[in-house]
């Protein structure tokens, strides 16, 4: 089957070299990608990492392997992964609705969007808008909520930042802090990241984000930080979807097998949780999601049967660069045998 593409897209080293070093510099000439990282992984270890490139088109510092990339809305599966953690803690139930969440809101609500679940927002299918419009990307996420549950939901699938946002407005609702804390408190520190940061990398020797050829260091609004306002290392992020592979499998750190596979189980248009999923006679064999704010671009792609997986990312989101992915792929895959 087809994978569908979903992503957040408003805004030299290496342990293994051969195929994998040729064909990322043949994509960095080709389509005058600044810098690019690249890793692969199994359950147990990285099976292969190479970086490539400088943090901007007009400088000459290398990008590094403990180097940050913006993830853009791969950040979802970790907020569902977040939401999970809520359930097994049992303090909301995936069918729990708004008008649950924020009763003192919901006589402001519209009485269908009073009934919106939580697992409509993390699926796309709460029938919100893609994104807060205009004035609306400046306020909090709580407020934000009061917006987009005031209007009448539509139906169907449509993928859905502003579901993400409201999200994240749960979380803070259900814990009483940020959504930044929770995920850094409930699921980063249990797993061992230390590198997540919100917004774009900051500092003299971050990777830049580029816009038409320009290096540019800007995000969405912070309030965007659930549906995909963050950034980490390829380790850390290896760390992330290793623990989704085994939890999958019945050996993840964070939540029960059962959660797990809750959340890699497709709603609607081959979406689960946070997961664009391929299914094959009826088991889903892989997950896979695309992120960028439009200067950033990256992949997550996991083989749920084989137990590994890679992540691609790059400092411009052209798609001339994009283009470029799955031979990338093939080759680090290669490498990684």
């Amino acid at each position: 089957m087809r994978w569908a593409i979903y992503t957040l897209a408003l805004l030299a080293s290496a342990a293994t070299a051969g195929k994998t070093a040729k064909v990322i510099e043949e994509a960095r000439t080709a389509a005058k990608i600044p810098a690019v990282g690249v890793v692969a992984f199994n359950t147990r270890k990285i099976t292969n990492f190479h970086t490539a490139g400088t943090t901007r088109v007009d400088n000459l510092v290398e990008v590094k392997k403990d180097s940050a990339w913006h993830i853009g809305s791969d950040a979802k599966a970790m907020t569902a992964t977040l939401m999970a953690v809520l359930v097994e803690k049992k303090l909301l139930k995936w069918e729990t609705t708004m008008a649950d969440v924020f009763p003192e809101l919901a006589g402001n609500f519209h009485p269908e969007a009073r009934k919106t679940t939580i697992i409509q927002l993390l699926s796309h299918t709460a029938g919100l808008p893609a994104n807060p419009e205009g004035p609306q990307r400046v306020l909090s996420r709580r407020n934000v909520t009061k917006v987009g549950l005031a209007q009448k939901p539509t139906q169907g699938f449509l993928y859905s930042n502003f579901g993400y946002i409201i999200a994240g407005a749960v979380i803070e609702e259900i814990l009483d802090t940020t959504w930044e804390k929770a995920i850094q408190d409930h699921l980063f520190k249990p797993l061992g990241i230390t590198s997540v940061g919100f917004g774009p990398p900051k500092g003299a020797n971050a990777i830049h984000g580029h816009w038409k050829g320009k290096p540019m260091n800007h995000d969405n609004p912070p309030m965007y930080g659930p549906a995909g306002g963050l950034h980490l290392s390829l380790s850390d992020w290896v760390l992330f979807c290793q623990d989704q592979i085994k939890g999958h499998h019945g050996n993840g750190q964070l939540l029960t097998q059962t959660s797990y596979r809750k959340l890699h189980t497709p709603i609607q248009n081959d979406y689960a949780l946070g997961w664009a999923v391929k299914v094959e006679d009826g088991k889903v064999v892989g997950l896979q999601h695309d992120g960028s704010n439009t200067m950033w671009y990256a992949r997550a792609k996991l083989d749920l049967t084989k137990q590994q997986g890679y992540l691609i990312s790059v400092n411009t989101a052209d798609q001339e660069a994009v283009q470029w992915f799955p031979k990338i792929a093939a080759a680090l895959l290669a490498d990684s045998k």
